[in-house]
């Protein structure tokens, strides 16, 4: 389905790149005004652009955009699975099913499943209505404990770290080092993982490596010389203190306390004040074995912050859906969707 009408005479298609101009307008004025993608157009194309298209969903009335819904695809196949991205409607007279409408045309392009994170808490009860599964990622960290204070960490002092003898066990069976795009292209193979949605190199080295304003690193796990696994982080600053965050990992989970022992080191040589992983769908056992703790968003006494931009000292939980119930072999990620991008213009290219 290319073009669709509903019943209010709205129009609903798959934008065209002659219409960035208008659609970055709508952002500034129903989005936030000032907005990196309401402004930097050279950005907007490389998150969004597609040959001659945009990967956005829009409504017209009267050849006028009066609707939008983003979406990023997570491979280069044509009916690869989609994250959606800057939903939103006219603010006034507009139709109030037209957001509905939208997601609907998208789910109509034959896309594996429909996927968002960083989801409205008001929302929910939509897309439970739509018979979506809806969750909360999980936060995960490694304190560095030869830090005498902390200017990002909120940790009670009697909360002292644990060294982990089982992570480092568990690393002797792998080497870790940090992986080139190209290494990474010829010697992982993307077909042998069934994790959903799956990801391909394409993903990755646009995401990630040639991402025009995040400076990302990617680590990679060997067994017997075979690149297993993978992590992508980046480092996080606040006024002269940093922090480690797992933004995306591919691969067997087996290699998790290899990588989470040589980022230990990264920590611990480079003084970052903890390492940091949201996730859904890795094994909890994994993670504790790998020397993780698990946050508990319901108390206040430790904070592990989400926010840098500007910087929040808070908690955040990340809520997600899926268009379907099977969480079959499903992971979602801190960098999947838009949840890792800038959002105001502080860079330039």
């Amino acid at each position: 389905m290319t073009q669709a009408m509903n019943k209010n005479q709205n129009i609903i298609t798959i934008a065209k790149k002659t219409d960035v101009d208008q659609i970055m307008r709508f952002i500034n004025q129903e989005w936030k005004n000032g907005h990196i993608l309401g402004i930097h157009k050279e950005y907007f194309l490389y998150e969004y652009g597609n040959n001659d298209l945009l990967n956005f969903v829009i409504s017209k009335n009267n050849n006028k955009i009066n609707g939008m819904l983003g979406f990023i695809r997570s491979s280069s196949d044509a009916k690869s699975s989609v994250w959606t991205t800057m939903w939103k409607v006219t603010k006034v007279g507009g139709d109030p099913m037209l957001g509905v409408s939208l997601l609907n045309f998208l789910r109509n392009q034959g896309y594996q499943s429909i996927l968002s994170s960083g989801i409205n808490s008001s929302t929910k009860a939509i897309y439970k209505y739509l018979g979506f599964h809806v969750g909360e990622l999980c936060q995960y960290f490694i304190s560095n404990e030869k830090l005498k204070n902390y200017s990002i960490l909120s940790i009670p002092k009697e909360s002292s770290f644990y060294s982990n003898s089982v992570s480092r066990e568990l690393s002797k069976k792998f080497s870790v080092r940090k992986i080139s795009q190209i290494e990474l292209g010829q010697r992982f193979n993307f077909n042998k993982t069934d994790s959903k949605p799956h990801k391909d190199f394409e993903y990755f080295k646009h995401r990630f490596y040639r991402h025009p304003f995040y400076e990302y690193d990617v680590y990679g796990a060997f067994e017997f010389g075979e690149l297993i696994s993978f992590l992508v982080v980046r480092v996080c600053t606040y006024e002269e203190s940093t922090c480690i965050r797992i933004v995306d990992f591919y691969g067997v989970e087996d290699a998790l306390g290899a990588l989470s022992e040589y980022l230990k080191e990264i920590m611990y040589e480079d003084q970052h004040e903890y390492i940091d992983f949201f996730c859904m769908g890795m094994s909890q056992e994994r993670l504790i074995e790998a020397g993780f703790r698990l946050l508990d968003n319901s108390q206040s006494t430790t904070i592990v912050p989400n926010y840098f931009e500007p910087f929040v000292q808070s908690n955040t939980s990340i809520s997600y859906f899926i268009d379907n119930q099977n969480l079959d072999g499903l992971r979602i990620f801190k960098a999947d969707g838009d949840q890792d991008r800038p959002s105001l213009m502080t860079r330039t290219l």
